[in-house]
């Protein structure tokens, strides 16, 4: 085709209009632009010019002229006026909808397609990568960035890609707070084991979150991390597993609070593993181990009774101290030798007075005393006949009708020499210092106070 339009006309066109017009019409510009030598080469001023343009309509005159000649750019013309016209129409449309209310696609837009498979995992990993670089290459906020973007990818990645991901975020010590917080808490049993088997850096308050609901394994995992606090440590008592909870005892870097140690005495009843367990913490305050002495067997009374009890003049101090101030009750005159008699025989004879007997000569609640009486192993009572200050003979004599007698608690032929050897090794002192932790546990008061 040729341009034979107006000399003057196509003079009064500018460089850039009919540029627009060589680009519609898909042509050389030199053949539209007799100016084409003056176009300017940079591309930022080509942009000021085309926006300050001031010849419009005589490059619509020129572009129509040529039109005119070429019948396929004049259909594909007339097809983008046609589609420009119903772009416009379904915006009326739109905005008619929007206006009214009346329409239920009211604000929608077009949805985007979202990524594919493939993609979702390549951004993955390559977000893990930058994860990983070495302190030179990525600054802790690239990093923390990059854990944010991962965030948006997660839900869309199958498990068996989520614990992988995990195993590598849980060796990472810069890591997005809330990644961790998502894996930790993840619904998925694997994932979440992952994290709390292998990550240093976990906040109580993601462990808070876990333990209501967690599995018996989650428990266990949580248990043996290290330096767990008391909020923690109460939190895996309240859910009573046993198996967390030996797991706990077990780790000698978890804090347990007095409290705790005094919800634990029920709970480890009966289970031989606990009270072992609980028994050989370091921290076992001293109260709390002495009361665990009712509910052990033979073995854990005399461990308790060597750890906790020792002999020196300090001890003799305190019990003077706390006597002249109540804080410690005071026996009062020595039992006669039939008072003594008469408390051995309601004992024998199952008499439910000698508990209030027993309170009555050592000044002790009567709570402790039925405790003492009641007692089926024998060692509670050959404490408190030491601290009656009987002879061995006495207390020889006594356990012999005790452990005869079908109405006496005490059973037991076979223990008779190793309650001898308790009564025979323990010293007076030891004996009211022992009395005095189980009477303040009975009228709860001194380390029990509630």
């Amino acid at each position: 085709m040729s341009f034979d339009g107006d000399i003057q006309a196509a003079g009064g066109v500018q460089p850039n209009e009919g540029l627009i017009a060589a680009t519609l019409l898909h042509c050389d510009p030199a053949r539209v632009i007799p100016q084409v030598d003056e176009l300017p080469s940079d591309a930022n001023s080509l942009v000021d010019r085309l926006l300050t343009s001031a010849a419009s309509v005589k490059l619509a005159e020129n572009v129509v002229s040529i039109l005119v000649e070429m019948p396929e750019a004049e259909e594909e013309a007339v097809e983008a006026a046609e589609a420009a016209k119903a772009a416009e129409a379904d915006e009326a449309a739109e905005t008619a909808e929007v206006s009214t209310g009346k329409s239920a696609a009211k604000g929608t837009k077009a949805k985007k397609a979202p990524p594919d498979k493939q993609a979702l995992e390549d951004a993955s990993r390559d977000l893990v990568a930058i994860m990983i670089l070495p302190s030179g290459q990525a600054q802790p906020q690239e990093r923390f960035f990059a854990g944010d973007a991962l965030l948006g990818i997660m839900p869309h990645l199958p498990p068996a890609d989520l614990t992988s991901l995990a195993r590598t975020v849980a060796r990472l010590d810069v890591v997005s707070e809330r990644l961790r917080t998502f894996l930790v808490t993840h619904s998925d049993n694997d994932i979440s084991c992952r994290m709390l088997k292998d990550a240093h850096y976990i906040s109580d308050v993601d462990l808070l979150k876990v333990i209501p609901t967690g599995s018996e394994q989650q428990l266990r995992l949580i248990a043996r991390r290290r330096l767990l606090n008391v909020v923690v440590c109460d939190a895996l008592i309240e859910t009573g597993n046993a198996p967390a909870i030996l797991e706990l005892l077990r780790n000698a870097e978890s804090q347990l609070s007095t409290s705790a140690f005094v919800k634990l005495m029920p709970i480890v009843v009966g289970n031989h593993d606990l009270e072992s367990a609980l028994c050989n913490r370091k921290d076992l305050p001293q109260a709390v181990g002495l009361e665990m002495f009712w509910q052990g067997g033979q073995n854990l009374r005399r461990y308790l009774l060597t750890r906790f009890l020792t002999e020196s003049a300090a001890l003799g101090r305190v019990l003077s101290i706390g006597m002249k101030v109540d804080a410690i009750p005071s026996f009062g005159s020595k039992p006669s030798a039939e008072d003594i008699e008469e408390l051995i025989s309601q004992i024998e004879n199952g008499d439910p007075e000698a508990a209030d007997t027993l309170a009555g000569y050592c000044r002790i609640a009567p709570e402790t005393a039925n405790r003492v009486v009641n007692d089926a192993g024998g060692e509670p009572i050959t404490v408190v006949f030491k601290c009656l200050a009987q002879s061995r003979l006495v207390m020889a004599q006594a356990l012999q009708r005790w452990v005869e007698s079908d109405k006496c608690p005490i059973n037991g032929e076979n223990r008779l020499v190793e309650l001898h050897a308790q009564f025979d090794g323990m010293s007076f002192n030891k004996a009211r210092m022992l009395l005095s932790y189980w009477d303040w546990a009975g009228r709860e008061s001194g380390p029990f106070r509630a």
